[in-house]
């Protein structure tokens, strides 16, 4: 079932359909997850104590923001739903033919979804996802809320990966400790040396050359870590 709104010129596409709803909710679920969660655990402690500049957190309200808009776009804009009487010109009437399905004549290349129950301009698949299909007048948004969600996961794990072998440790996860043990670490602290970024990717993945960090045809060898980088985080 389709029902069609208008909303400041522009007409919004809403498909009634509760499985679509389902998944459409689990991944506004998803989202809301990781706007929240990543800046709060991750992003603003490593802002607040320098780890990590301003741009670092802008970028990725910026990714999360414009991958939400193409979600919601995507799900609710017409994706090229023919009307019920189309008016065809007489030059372009061999372009067209008949829909075996609901009986209505439709350009060639269109397609019938029977999710929605209606033919669709250049229909490439009904996507669950959005609650929707995508066809010729929303494909630009879905590609869009393709890309988005790539950058927005991509950099989602490349932060989890900083935060626990990159960046340097918290102090505020530390609010437990005594004074003595305080000074005890900040004596730690300044006289061990900072474990270069090459030589903790390289006790992740095995190995120290690098390439081999990008191939997973392969076994994991542990390294054996220098004597004053063994007690380091």
């Amino acid at each position: 079932m389709i029902t069609c709104l208008c909303s400041m010129g522009r007409r919004i596409h809403f498909v009634v359909d509760p499985q679509g709803w389902c998944c459409m909710g689990l991944i506004i679920f998803v989202w809301l997850y990781n706007t929240i969660f990543i800046p709060k655990v991750i992003l603003f402690p490593h802002y607040e104590e320098g780890h990590i500049s301003v741009v670092a957190v802008l970028c990725y309200y910026f990714c999360s923001l414009f991958c939400i808009a193409s979600l919601l776009r995507a799900s609710v804009s017409d994706p090229g739903k023919l009307p019920e009487n189309p008016k065809i010109p007489i030059t372009e009437r061999e372009y067209w033919e008949l829909c075996n399905k609901c009986n209505m004549m439709r350009p060639k290349r269109s397609h019938h979804c029977s999710r929605c129950g209606h033919c669709v301009r250049r229909m490439d698949h009904h996507c669950p996802w959005i609650n929707n299909c995508v066809g010729e007048d929303n494909h630009w948004l879905f590609l869009q809320l393709c890309f988005y969600a790539q950058i927005l996961s991509s950099y989602t794990l490349i932060l989890d990966f900083c935060h626990y072998y990159y960046f340097l440790p918290l102090k505020k996860e530390n609010g437990d400790t005594t004074s003595i043990e305080k000074m005890s670490n900040c004596c730690e602290d300044v006289s061990r040396p900072r474990k270069p970024w090459q030589q903790t990717f390289s006790e992740v993945f095995g190995t120290h050359w690098k390439i081999l960090w990008f191939i997973p045809f392969r076994q994991r060898q542990p390294l054996r870590v220098p004597y004053h980088f063994a007690n380091h985080v």
